[in-house]
């Protein structure tokens, strides 16, 4: 599941979409790349937008109700207006120039290392499974009964922010789809 961020109102042009079938090529990059810096367009999937999406509540919490944190963590088709996107734009400029992203993102990759592994759902905690995929050492948890928490598979990266503070700043709001 992906978030698909559409900018509303988006205040500068959006770059010309290459004429050919490959996908993998720089020049498709370059025009996915430039549809968040003309504010036409982000993308994340679940895991990069729901760390993305707590930070940017947590730092702009005077803007970001209750309803907006809540709703911006599906994809229903939730605005957030310009006034908002302005202000957002403005702390995470602030955030990115000061260091204060970088901090966050220190600040969160050490909180998850210090999380508790978690019994494994797979084998139930033995180690051992016995089922029509696979018979004897969990391959889940290699056989230690125990894996990472499951929160350690939301990243936060200091480029992602960046990236949507150029969608943010460019967008004149913008819906979550």
């Amino acid at each position: 599941m992906g978030m698909d961020v559409y900018g509303l109102n988006p205040t500068t042009t959006a770059p010309a979409q290459p004429n050919h079938d490959d996908f993998d090529s720089e020049d498709w990059k370059a025009y996915y790349d430039g549809q968040s810096l003309s504010g036409q367009y982000f993308r994340n999937n679940v895991w990069w937008w729901r760390p993305l999406w707590n930070y940017v509540a947590n730092l702009c919490s005077e803007v970001i109700t209750e309803e907006d944190f809540n709703a911006g963590h599906h994809n229903s088709g939730h605005v957030i207006d310009k006034e908002q996107c302005e202000y957002i734009a403005e702390r995470l400029a602030h955030e990115l120039l000061n260091g204060g992203a970088e901090q966050y993102k220190k600040d969160y990759e050490k909180k998850l290392s210090e999380l508790p592994l978690e019994e494994c759902t797979i084998c139930n905690g033995s180690g051992q499974r016995d089922d029509e995929h696979v018979q004897g050492e969990c391959n889940g948890c290699d056989g230690k009964g125990e894996r990472k928490n499951f929160d350690t598979s939301y990243p936060f990266d200091v480029d992602n922010v960046r990236e949507f503070h150029s969608f943010v700043k460019n967008c004149g709001g913008f819906e979550i789809c």
